[in-house]
């Protein structure tokens, strides 16, 4: 009854100030503990004989006490007297088969009249009556009137805006990783943010609200608390799923040695991230199990409405150019989940390069990149001079880096070291000479495989300057208006910006035209031909510019750039179709001859040979023998002794390749013996051997003329070359050429510089 009286007098005590609202509280709640208590120690359970006289008096049936006399004893003697009692006890007890009601004082009516009233103005406001009721003691210690909010801050990667939580609505759903963030202003104490079992201590600055903040990861309760919880919210979270990926087609190879790469990608909150792994099939020893790299797509911002794109990827830099691999599409999201399309097997397009300079360089390059084996550990050896004037110490680390380098660091050291030696015979610009030693000594003072690493791309930098000074003015013209001509479009350029660099394109291809007439009418030639043996003229170049110029003009700049593509394919057709003459053509169409085959599976199977020598492997190697003698066996042998016994190239040829052949049967002994050692001795021997019947069959062809390093190079006497060598650059050449020879010929020099110098002098 106080209690209902108290919390119906809400709407008067909310008047009040919350200190004596919360000490009016506490009084009422003690009175109401202190009655009940009382009323508990002074109830004494009523004895049944009491209970049942007061029913016998309270149904008027007193006078006969039906129910206490159910004991009574007959007198002796006296039985019609008992009889009849009993008839008459029986009579009245069916008087108490229906309900006796106890007569209600007035006072308890007015009680319950009060206790019904009370209870309805609880009922009708509950918010007052709760705020009476309630023994908060936070205005005893200084709380005023509290602010309660909840914000929820969503990840930035989803896009969604700042939340605020409603107190009347507990029930919210928020994406995963999401910041709540508590405010509570009013507070003298620190209030508690509470996410399930987690908590933080709220703090403030300056006297602004008190703050605190949680990530919620799973769904669960939260609550602010201060001395007691003020506000709760259930929060059920939307996990993130990991993107969907569709490759409806494999992954190809375009007319420019691209990677044609199509997909349809998308993510709950998009997709952030794009690569192409590729994975080695045949790994190198030096990546050391790191078989999988990992090259960037660019998503860029033209994305079809079902997210479908096409990128074109060079990969011609890539570590794993020209090797066999598989390669997959990944994509991510923001918090790292991916998804991979299948793979995808194919050999990754190379650089042709048309200098022997740059495709030495790529090399190089490549043994560094694929060297990933850590350097050994070594103690420093280390000095200390002192300067005569301050007297100061002046600390000199004479290690040698390069002695603990991997065995691809160490050969890729010798390799450049043999390259730069070489080509100071030929000519080279003291430019080049400088680069070429500037990067072998970053090479030989790296101290690990990371800064190795870093020479590879100035090697790449000078192979594409080689490729690019071996161009005529106009074909550099070419590549620069192209190049400028599809990042515009990339990045879309004005109309008029277009239109210009359209009109550079096609100056610079009627340059290079020019260039090619003037050849052919010099030599006597006719008309360019593509690789594919149709004819280019003049008239369909011109029809794709036009093309190019209108679908730049009206922004089409997908179709502008699938038609850049097709015009560049055009003229590297016509490029080609200029190089040599029939005899060359039908040359080239016919493949490589058996001695170059035999040369490529030679250097494969050396190589092989020296992995595993670095490797420590000194067991038999049945397999590399089998394959050693299968290779023995392509070269005929029996051919070669049958051969006539004059004097001559084609003599020379047969005897070179018997001398390969018995050289490679003496490999593959030792090879199964275990001799690394010896079975690398004669695999070299056998690649001399080839070189040298490669020589004699070029001798005998007729086409012996050879660039500076010893590579056959196919006569150009159709006048389309863009540089025919006199007789003088010809002599220097043949000078060259022998200077290898003799160097390669020296005892004293180091395997891998002599291994190297053989490479140079092969036909590739």
């Amino acid at each position: 009854m106080l209690l209902a009286a108290w919390g119906a007098l809400g709407v008067v005590t909310r008047h009040l100030p919350s200190a004596l609202s919360a000490v009016l509280a506490a009084i009422v709640l003690i009175g109401a503990a202190w009655l009940f208590w009382r009323a508990f120690k002074s109830f004494d359970p009523i004895d049944t004989r009491i209970a049942a006289a007061r029913l016998e008096v309270a149904a008027g049936l007193g006078e006969m006490a039906p129910l206490t006399s159910v004991d009574d004893k007959p007198i002796s003697g006296n039985n019609a007297l008992w009889a009849w009692h009993q008839t008459q006890l029986a009579r009245v007890t069916d008087k108490l088969t229906k309900p006796v009601l106890t007569p209600v004082a007035p006072t308890d009516w007015a009680k319950l009249i009060g206790l019904i009233f009370a209870i309805a103005l609880c009922a009708w406001q509950p918010v007052w009556a709760a705020r009476a009721l309630n023994f908060d003691l936070s205005p005893i210690l200084g709380d005023r009137d509290l602010v309660i909010d909840l914000w929820a801050k969503p990840p930035d990667y989803t896009g969604l805006p700042l939340v605020r939580l409603r107190r009347d609505n507990p029930y919210v759903s928020l994406p995963s990783g999401t910041k709540l963030v508590g405010r509570m202003d009013g507070a003298h104490g620190a209030p508690v943010l509470r996410v399930g079992s987690k908590t933080v201590k709220m703090s403030r600055e300056r006297g602004q609200a008190w703050q605190g903040e949680l990530p919620i990861a799973h769904s669960n309760r939260v609550s602010l608390d201060r001395l007691g919880t003020r506000a709760k919210w259930y929060i059920t979270v939307i996990e993130d799923r990991a993107p969907t990926l569709i490759s409806e087609e494999a992954i190809k190879i375009d007319s420019r040695g691209r990677l044609d790469v199509a997909f349809r990608a998308a993510d709950d909150y998009g997709v952030t991230e794009a690569v192409l792994r590729v994975t080695a099939l045949k790994p190198a020893i030096g990546f050391a199990g790191n078989n999988s790299f990992e090259s960037a797509i660019d998503l860029g911002e033209d994305v079809e409405e079902d997210g479908a794109r096409r990128v074109f990827i060079d990969v011609s830099e890539h570590v794993m150019t020209g090797e066999a691999v598989s390669i997959e599409i990944v994509v991510r999201d923001a918090i790292g989940q991916e998804t991979a399309s299948k793979p995808t097997r194919l050999v990754l397009p190379q650089v042709n390069w048309k200098t022997p300079l740059g495709g030495a360089l790529q090399e190089q390059r490549l043994l560094i990149l694929r060297e990933a084996r850590p350097y050994r550990a070594s103690p420093p050896a280390r000095a200390t001079l002192y300067d005569p004037q301050s007297g100061l110490p002046i600390k000199l680390d004479l290690s040698e880096p390069l002695k603990n380098a991997p065995s691809g660091i160490v050969r890729a050291e010798a390799l450049l070291g043999a390259t730069l030696a070489a080509l100071r015979e030929t000519g080279l610009s003291e430019t080049g000479i400088l680069g070429l030693q500037f990067a072998r000594e970053r090479l030989v003072l790296a101290r690990s495989t990371d800064d190795a690493h870093g020479v590879a791309g100035l090697l790449w930098q000078m192979a594409m300057q080689a490729e690019a000074a071996n161009q005529t003015p106009a074909q550099q013209k070419i590549a620069a208006a192209r190049q400028a001509l599809e990042q515009a479009l990339k990045d879309g350029a004005s109309e008029q910006e277009i239109a210009a660099l359209n009109q550079d394109l096609r100056e610079a291809i009627g340059e290079r035209l020019n260039e090619l007439a003037q050849q052919s009418e010099s030599a006597g030639g006719q008309g360019s031909q593509g690789g594919s043996g149709n004819a280019v003229s003049g008239g369909d170049i011109d029809q794709m510019l036009q093309e190019l110029e209108r679908s730049g003009a009206s922004g089409a700049r997908q179709e502008a750039l699938e038609q850049l593509d097709k015009l560049s394919e055009l003229m590297e057709n016509l490029e080609s179709g200029g190089q040599g003459d029939g005899q060359s053509q039908q040359g080239d169409q016919s493949g490589s001859s058996p001695i170059d085959d035999a040369m490529r599976a030679q250097r494969d199977l050396t190589d092989e040979t020296t992995g595993r020598a670095d490797q420590n492997q000194s067991a038999p190697a049945p397999d590399l023998a089998q394959k050693q003698d299968d290779l023995a066996d392509r070269l005929s042998p029996k051919e070669a002794d049958e051969g006539e016994q004059t004097q001559g190239p084609q003599t020379q040829a047969r005897a070179g390749r018997a001398q390969a052949a018995q050289s490679m049967r003496e490999a593959a002994d030792a090879l199964r013996r275990g001799d690394m050692a010896s079975a690398g001795q004669a695999q070299n021997r056998a690649e001399q051997a080839l070189q040298q019947a490669a020589q004699a069959e070029t001798a005998n062809s007729g086409s012996g003329d050879q660039d500076p390093l010893g590579r056959t190079q196919p006569r150009r006497d159709d006048g389309k070359a863009t540089k025919v060598p006199d007789q003088v650059e010809r002599r220097r050449a043949r000078d060259v050429r022998e200077e290898l020879r003799r160097r390669q010929g020296e005892a004293g020099r180091e395997n891998e510089e002599r291994d190297y110098l053989d490479r140079l002098l092969k036909e590739r």
